[in-house]
């Protein structure tokens, strides 16, 4: 499905970016709400960053979000930043108003939160959560979790000094790093799991986490959604427990992107399910 338009409105920019569901999602949305415009990816590599912002503003594009390897270089080039783009030093989404400046948003962490709470409204705040890895993904998880109700974060990643080095700038005292060989005690504690690392991916080894000590209420996340299905959450609901896969993700932290550029809130409905779930299921194939 495309947006009823060829104008092009919105984008994505990344390098690679032709893989990405993106425009997929944008112009189902776009055909929805019925907007003439459509969005497409724009394969920018990194030394062609700032002329490609600079072309971009000059379209009149509505914004634009920002994949891998831009989201941190993106940011000296805007002229306003979000308090969530300054806290994860990243950027994934870029609004230009009307007078042609340019603000920077991060809606990972909004992306993350609200499909876990639509998913599993009442997992477990009264316990620690833990997030597994240290990346960008790790940064966004945990910036959204510590504006919740839970008690502290627990954050391990194979490299523990990165870990560290992002519970400082995020902590707030309330989040502890555990060491990569600890992971089952950490297990034991965890009301909520987030693996945010690539183990899992089509292509990659599983993640070496042993569930047998999660409690029966744990609700185990997973951002990787090629495939849908991780090891880890076919390991977590056979287990019984609740899972997140990390589709959902993608969606609303597009959603997000979405209402700041057109206003409207879409929605995640079951014709764009049925969609997405297709083009994995050939990309897979």
């Amino acid at each position: 499905m495309t947006g009823s338009g060829t104008r092009c409105v919105a984008a994505v920019i990344g390098h690679p970016v032709a893989h990405s569901l993106s425009p997929r999602i944008h112009n189902h949305w776009l055909a929805a709400a019925g907007i003439d415009g459509c969005y497409r990816a724009i394969d920018v590599p990194p030394d062609r960053l700032g002329e490609a912002v600079a072309a971009l503003r000059a379209d009149g594009l509505q914004g634009w979000n920002v994949t891998v390897p831009h989201k941190t270089a993106i940011l000296p080039l805007m002229d306003r930043l979000s308090p969530a783009a300054r806290t994860m030093g990243a950027v994934n989404t870029v609004l230009c108003k009307a007078d042609g400046t340019l603000s920077g948003f991060n809606t990972d962490g909004i992306g993350f939160l609200k499909h876990l709470n639509a998913t599993v409204p009442h997992w477990p705040k009264d316990r620690a959560a833990l997030v597994i890895g240290a990346g960008g993904a790790a940064r966004a998880a945990a910036a959204a979790l510590i504006d919740t109700d839970i008690p502290f974060l627990m954050l391990a990643n194979r490299t523990e000094e990165k870990a560290r080095g992002l519970a400082a700038d995020i902590g707030r005292q309330r989040i502890t790093t555990v060491a990569w060989d600890a992971l089952s005690s950490a297990v034991t504690a965890a009301g909520l799991i987030v693996n945010t690392t690539t183990l899992g991916m089509t292509g990659q080894p599983p993640l070496p986490l042993d569930l047998s000590a999660a409690a029966p209420d744990c609700v185990v996340y997973d951002i990787v959604y090629a495939p849908l299905e991780t090891p880890l959450l076919r390991d977590a609901a056979a287990r019984g427990l609740a899972v997140v896969d990390g589709l959902g993700m993608l969606v609303h932290q597009a959603a997000a992107a979405f209402e700041l550029w057109f206003g409207a809130a879409p929605v995640y409905d079951d014709a764009l399910k049925s969609v997405l779930k297709s083009d994995l299921h050939k990309a897979l194939a």
